[in-house]
């Protein structure tokens, strides 16, 4: 086969510019330290790099739940708290009222008492985060339009309502019951939920009755408000033991959400590290290694200008290098 000088110049060209692409590939990788500028570049990089981009930014999204469902249960767990020590307060009151010792004097003190621990009671339950109602199931910002209803009301007999619904009528039975479960859950995982609060009517209904907190602090304050003839000492002592009934369920719902809070830890510090180890995924899908980058563009640099020194031996001088 004959080679003509011109084959020579094409192929030294074609070269030439193939050396110049590899060159600029080099010096962008120098300069933005990534491996690839276009798709076709590394395909399998950016196979790698996309589903690591992928887990990052799910994983930041539960992060980010886990922080609010903490924020949530810490709250709740302070209100459930303030309610255990309203219930203790009411406990000794009850405790110390419940003897013939004590005049009508220091009954009805002691039921000014009881009526401020119903009050606080209320505003216990209608705990916020926020601008958020902490118990109030699905109603977190209150009802009434222009007028904010908190989720727990009360009226002068001491009957409590959750949301409109009146705890202590029995008829509103089954509608409670369906409404109980009513929470404010957040997802924090691949098909796993946890539930951010307790639903009120859960907090304030201590037994398998259907009575209520409220109820039984209003009970208690109108058995202090009796005057000495119509005062029962039993009556007072049988309120007490039903206040430490509501007092274990209270505990035990705190118990609850101190496991839940467990629970949140745990998968904080294990999202910490998976954050760490696809982020080391993404770094070595993406990021260039500069040492081997500066090498590799350093060879290519020297083949460049060997190729630039024989191509003046490839291209045939013209009329006009003669002439010069």
């Amino acid at each position: 086969m004959r080679v003509t000088n011109s084959m020579l110049t094409s192929n030294f060209l074609n070269n030439l510019s193939n050396n110049l692409n590899k060159l600029d590939k080099l010096q962008y990788q120098l300069a933005t330290n990534r491996k690839f500028a276009h798709i076709s570049d590394d395909p399998i990089s950016v196979i790698y790099s996309q589903q690591a981009r992928y887990k990052l930014n799910r994983l930041n999204h539960y992060k980010k739940n886990v922080e609010t469902a903490q924020n949530w249960l810490a709250q709740a767990e302070e209100g459930v708290m303030d309610i255990n020590e309203l219930i203790k307060s009411a406990y000794e009151t009850a405790i110390d009222v419940a003897t013939d010792v004590e005049s009508d004097e220091d009954r009805r003190n002691a039921a000014k008492y009881i009526g401020q621990l119903k009050d606080q009671l209320l505003q216990s339950l209608n705990a916020t985060f926020g601008d958020k109602y902490v118990f109030g199931g699905y109603n977190t910002t209150g009802a009434g339009g222009a007028i904010n209803i908190p989720p727990f009301t009360a009226d002068s007999d001491g009957k409590l309502y959750y949301n409109g619904i009146d705890l202590s009528d029995t008829e509103n039975t089954e509608v409670i019951d369906k409404i109980i479960n009513e929470v404010l859950t957040f997802d924090v995982g691949i098909g796993s939920e946890v539930k951010a609060t307790l639903n009120g009517i859960e907090l304030v209904r201590y037994n398998g009755a259907g009575e209520n907190l409220y109820g039984l602090l209003n009970e208690l304050y109108v058995a202090m408000s009796k005057t000495e003839e119509t005062h029962s000492v039993d009556e007072i002592s049988t309120i007490a033991a039903k206040l430490q009934t509501a007092q274990s369920h209270v505990l035990a719902l705190a118990a609850e959400i101190g496991g839940r809070t467990n629970r949140l830890d745990i998968l904080s510090l294990r999202y910490d590290k998976d954050e760490v180890n696809y982020t080391q995924m993404k770094s070595n899908a993406e990021d260039a290694d500069q040492a081997e980058v500066i090498m590799n563009y350093k060879m290519a640099e020297s083949v460049y200008k060997a190729a630039l020194s024989t191509g003046a031996y490839i291209i045939m001088p013209t009329l006009m290098d003669f002439l010069r």
